[in-house]
């Protein structure tokens, strides 16, 4: 067993950038590289990808990754543990592989991790006793009008510990929660026990997922999308993400390259510990919940900060199904007006579009008009001001979205306004075809189910 492990946040999110991952292998400075690539809209992103090719489903950077990034880290002994699989983790591995090949590397053993995909089994679940109740509204799903596109249940870290064991060096799983990334490496290190775990061994896999919740987000824990540390005075440009040496007693130190930008400090990980976080005493997770009101946080110097106090109560006996629908297309577009009387050239050519989309044909199960500048972001929850002083504004948007069943609508529907261009308020501007008309719209449908319907599978190339 190692006196500690080091685990490098390589990725906060699918499309984040490999520099600060290729600066710490450069250096050296881990053991592992981690990487969380899913979130429930990258799901649905994957899913329209896999509806446009049936070999896509997996995080498409992982081919960028296999050229650059896990060459060098291969080279310098280091293991990498992503869910970059998303949907379809045997092409990942199928992918990778390939790439590595090309570049003469053969000897790599690289593991898919798969089981939480469920699509084909919505019958049989609710067959066997389960209603997939929405985890908002408690609606059925047996209710629900809309078709199923992916449905993928979060899973633990038995499976990442179980490939590491078998000797993978890298890992492309699915649906694995994004702390569990982190406490499956941990318990393959230390031998920590997950299944029927004491209640000592419940804190050890607690402050697994605490070490892996302040590493999954990569750059937010080192000073990046911080109020805490606001005004940022580092620099950003090349943030180093956080590094955490954890111990085989659960004592982590956390810290960051010398060399790279950002600031990690104890506000950076109190800001990144509950973020996402509903109940900061019972933090559920496939493994443990987890009870952070004790966790102490202690500056040892400059960008190094040790956890410790983290709590674990016994797993939920109920895991996350996370589901998606095919609601139909969303349709947009965007306009901006200049001054004078820039507020009022909007309301009338609000206005005016409602007008002409009343009487139009065309069916518009939905429509949301925003004024970017002024509510595109809080809504009705946005400042008032009057409207002298929102026509002295230097210019404002205006975003028309709607929502629609029929591919043929988005396009009646914005053709049908294309004469403003000419015919309505003066000192407008737009980019044509800068809208998205007819992107599928994947709705979330959240759930829970029995963790007895729920097992791993281990696939190597």
């Amino acid at each position: 067993m190692k006196e500690s492990v080091r685990i490098a946040a390589a990725q906060g999110f699918y499309g984040d950038s490999p520099m600060a991952a290729m600066q710490v292998v450069s250096e050296g400075a881990a053991d592992y590289l981690v990487s969380d690539a899913l979130a429930e809209l990258t799901l649905s992103i994957l899913q329209k990808d896999r509806l446009r090719d049936e070999n896509m489903g997996y995080a498409r950077d992982i081919e960028f990754l296999a050229k650059t990034l896990y060459p060098a880290a291969l080279a310098q002994g280091m293991k990498i543990v992503t869910n970059s699989g998303g949907l379809n983790p045997l092409g990942a591995v199928k992918k990778v592989s390939a790439i590595l090949e090309k570049q003469g590397i053969t000897d790599v053993k690289i593991a898919a991790i798969t089981g939480d995909n469920m699509i084909d089994r919505l019958e049989e679940l609710q067959n066997g006793g389960e209603k997939l109740l929405h985890l908002d509204s408690q609606v059925p799903y047996s209710d629900s009008k809309y078709p199923a596109t992916h449905a993928n249940v979060y899973t633990g870290a038995a499976s990442v510990k179980d490939a590491l064991d078998q000797g993978a060096q890298i890992i492309l799983a699915g649906r694995v929660a994004d702390p569990c990334l982190t406490l499956g490496i941990l318990a393959h290190e230390f031998n920590w026990e997950i299944e029927n775990a004491t209640s000592e061994q419940l804190d050890l896999l607690a402050t697994g997922i605490c070490v892996g919740h302040l590493l999954e987000c990569g750059g937010q824990a080192s000073g990046g999308n911080s109020y805490a540390q606001w005004p940022m005075d580092y620099p950003i440009d090349a943030l180093g993400y956080p590094i955490a040496q954890v111990f085989p007693d659960g004592k982590a130190i956390f810290s960051k390259l010398d060399s790279a930008g950002g600031l990690l400090s104890r506000d950076s990980l109190r800001e990144q510990l509950i973020y996402e976080i509903h109940d900061p005493e019972n933090y559920l997770t496939p493994d443990v919940t987890v009870d952070l009101s004790k966790v102490k946080l202690e500056t040892l110097a400059k960008n190094k900060v040790q956890l410790s106090g983290v709590k674990g109560k016994p797993r939920p006996e109920k895991l996350k199904l996370s589901m998606g629908q095919n609601e139909g297309f969303i349709s947009e577009q965007f306009f901006y007006f200049s001054r004078p009387y820039t507020y009022d050239k909007v309301t009338k050519f609000i206005d005016a579009v409602k007008k002409i989309w009343e009487r139009s044909p065309v069916q518009i199960e939905k429509q949301n008009i925003s004024i970017v500048g002024l509510n595109g972001i809080h809504g009705e929850a946005a400042t008032e001001k009057s409207r002298e002083e929102l026509n002295e504004y230097n210019e404002l948007g205006v975003r028309l979205a709607i929502k629609h069943s029929d591919a043929m609508t988005g396009k009646m529907a914005f053709a049908a306004i294309t004469c403003l261009g000419l015919n309505g308020p003066p000192g407008i501007t737009s980019m044509p075809a800068w809208g998205k008309i007819n992107r599928i719209q994947l709705s979330l449908w959240p759930t829970l189910i029995d963790r007895k319907w729920v097992d791993y599978e281990i696939h190597f190339n």
